[in-house]
């Protein structure tokens, strides 16, 4: 946890003593947190000098095993965002960040389009499409540092022009999920060389947002979430954007011999379109792996997914990652005519015991093109309502055809009164449910 005293950009408060005293006291009631690792003096700026030093004489004598850090975004880290939407590429050069460098990043963030649901419980009752009213009461300022129209911008111009609220919630996701694997695959692809963390502006916000949130007020879970966690898999295959380099990343403290990377690329008919690639190697602990090069080549369809996939010795999946890469955005609406699939969903287990009650479902694609964004929503089957806050294993998803995943789904035991029933929608799968 990194804990901010209450100071921001070098604020000078009027009662020196006082101000001191509320630091000591606030370092004193939470010093045993086993959590906490840093106390930071200001945020976004240098607190004044008497200021600064009294917070420090602070931790130093009350925590003295703790890091203080006086600047949240300068010093021995960086800050300063990207706060709004940049191309996906760009998280991979330094020169995106003020500072020049990756370092350890304090806050990054960009506009963050919810589930239509979440969206509309936003609006309440004003009209909720074309974008107005609520939308600008909740974050969606054109004049921030968060830029929303560039985000809408980025949307449309993949997925073409959104015809209404729902149209461009679920296009949104397709952003949403590329661009939070892309900021932490930048900081694995420079793991130790010039980067070492990066903190997200904001994990969620106090209320409902439009902007800077990985999961929702309400607790719904949107694409940015499962591309931010797809990228900090303890242990981790990726491709860089522009070199399409392929490596392998080990956040363990244990050595994986005998590992395989593979790649396989495939239009969105599921065809394979180009020769599988195939690289033996061994992971050391806490370090990146170079296999082989992914790129681009002429034969390859404009828009066209690259699945990756790591496997141990014994053949286990260690990680699986699938890329829709595209040689310019336009190329991306591809998906607009791709043909609808359906795809399946069937509840295999439920376990109604304990403090959080679980069920496995098995999703599987039996039409003959690829699904692509493929979303769980777990509901009360007897209301209608999502049930909020749910945990799964794995959600938008990209399936082949014929290709099945198990997803698991778990929640509070008081928040389900009546039966689960799982909801299964995707960009080009039509509706399905299943109930338990």
């Amino acid at each position: 946890m990194w804990n901010d005293f209450p100071n921001a950009w070098a604020m000078d408060p009027p009662d020196h003593e006082a101000f001191l005293s509320i630091a000591q006291d606030t370092v004193r009631r939470y010093r045993g947190h086993p959590s906490i690792v840093v106390w930071c003096g200001a945020n976004e700026g240098n607190p004044p000098g008497p200021v600064d030093d009294g917070m420090r004489a602070a931790v130093r004598a009350e925590a003295p095993d703790l890091l203080y850090q006086n600047n949240s975004a300068a010093g021995i880290v960086s800050g300063g965002g990207p706060y709004g939407w940049v191309e996906p590429d760009r998280y991979f050069s330094a020169s995106t960040y003020g500072s020049g460098n990756f370092g350890f990043h304090t806050e990054i963030g960009m506009p963050v389009v919810s589930t239509a649901e979440t969206l509309r419980r936003m609006v309440g009752d004003e009209p909720e499409w074309p974008i107005g009213g609520a939308w600008y009461y909740h974050d969606w300022s054109t004049r921030g540092n968060q830029a929303p129209q560039n985000y809408r911008a980025a949307v449309e111009s993949r997925l073409d022009t959104s015809k209404d609220l729902d149209d461009f919630a679920r296009k949104a996701q397709f952003v949403n999920y590329e661009n939070f694997r892309a900021m932490f695959e930048a900081w694995n692809a420079r793991l130790w060389q010039d980067a070492s963390g990066l903190l997200l502006w904001m994990s969620h916000p106090a209320w409902y947002s439009t902007v800077w949130q990985t999961y929702d007020y309400d607790f719904d879970v949107n694409g940015a979430y499962y591309g931010a966690r797809k990228a900090g898999e303890q242990v981790h295959v990726q491709t860089g954007p522009e070199d399409g380099r392929v490596i392998a990343v080990n956040h363990t403290p244990d050595r994986i011999a005998g590992a395989t990377v593979s790649a396989r690329y495939y239009d969105v008919s599921g065809r394979q379109v180009a020769p599988e690639q195939r690289q033996k190697l061994d992971l050391a602990p806490s370090a990146t792996t170079e296999a082989f090069t992914a790129g681009w080549t002429d034969a390859l369809p404009d828009f066209h997914l690259l699945r990756l996939r790591l496997t141990d010795a014994r053949g286990a999946l260690l990680s699986e990652n699938t890329y829709w890469r595209y040689r310019d955005p336009y190329a991306m609406q591809a998906l607009n005519k791709a043909q609808q699939t359906r795809v399946s969903v069937d509840i295999t287990d439920t376990d109604g015991t304990g403090s959080r009650h679980e069920l496995t479902a098995r999703v599987t694609n039996r039409g003959s093109s690829v699904a692509a964004m493929v979303r769980l929503s777990l509901l009360d089957a007897k209301t209608g309502d999502r049930v909020l806050p749910t945990l799964y294993s794995d959600n938008y998803l990209w399936l082949l055809p014929g290709e099945s995943r198990t997803v698991t789904a778990s929640w509070p035991a008081g928040a389900l009164a009546s039966r689960p029933k799982l909801r299964l929608e995707g960009y080009n799968v039509p509706r399905a449910t299943a109930q338990g």
